[in-house]
């Protein structure tokens, strides 16, 4: 029997007892009556394209964005550095093009894609080797997954541009070197879902 002055401290000495023991059931071990609740993070697809080397040259196109300038002088090579982030299942490709077509029907510019040398992680793209480029857009690397070929010279993939003479012309017309041309080409990083 419990005297009645007494009742207030055993009413709070209960509901101390009965608080102390719920507290202990959340600090029990994984498997002891413990749920766990699955947590899913969304991070948005993103891709940049990043171009390294000497004899670099750029100019901005309104509505198109920035282009390289080459002209027959510039045979230098260019390293193509990207990141990507897809969503599963998806992978991005690499696109070049010509920003316009200034160049004689004489004059071909060949483009050759080199493997990725392995400086970065991920799913790096696969290139398609050589290429004459055109104002049409032309897929140079595909597959791309999530990845990073990392930043610089001597990273992701090598690009080699050398300037022809078409066949279907007569090659004493043109002396190269002399001809004052340029060519804008432009990248663009596409999705393939």
């Amino acid at each position: 029997m419990v005297l009645p002055g007494k009742r207030k401290y055993f009413s709070l000495y209960f509901l101390l007892i009965i608080g102390a023991y719920f507290l202990s059931a959340q600090n029990r071990m994984p498997g002891e009556n413990a749920a766990s609740l699955p947590i899913q993070l969304s991070i948005p697809s993103k891709a940049s394209i990043y171009l390294a080397g000497s004899d670099l040259k750029f100019s901005f196109v309104p509505g198109k964005g920035t282009e390289q300038i080459l002209t027959p002088k510039s045979v230098g090579k260019l390293w193509l550095n990207y990141s990507s982030l897809v969503e599963r299942y998806s992978t991005n490709a690499i696109c070049v093009s010509l920003s316009r077509n200034t160049l004689p029907a004489e004059i071909l510019i060949r483009l050759k894609i080199g493997p990725d040398v392995g400086a970065g992680a991920g799913m790096v793209g696969k290139p398609s080797g050589s290429i004459i480029l055109s104002t049409s857009p032309q897929p140079i690397v595909t597959n791309i997954g999530s990845c990073y070929t990392g930043l610089g010279v001597n990273k992701g993939h090598l690009l080699s541009f050398t300037w022809e003479m078409n066949p279907e012309y007569d090659p004493s017309d043109f002396v190269l070197d002399s001809l004052k041309i340029e060519a804008g080409v432009i990248y663009t990083i596409v999705s393939n879902e």
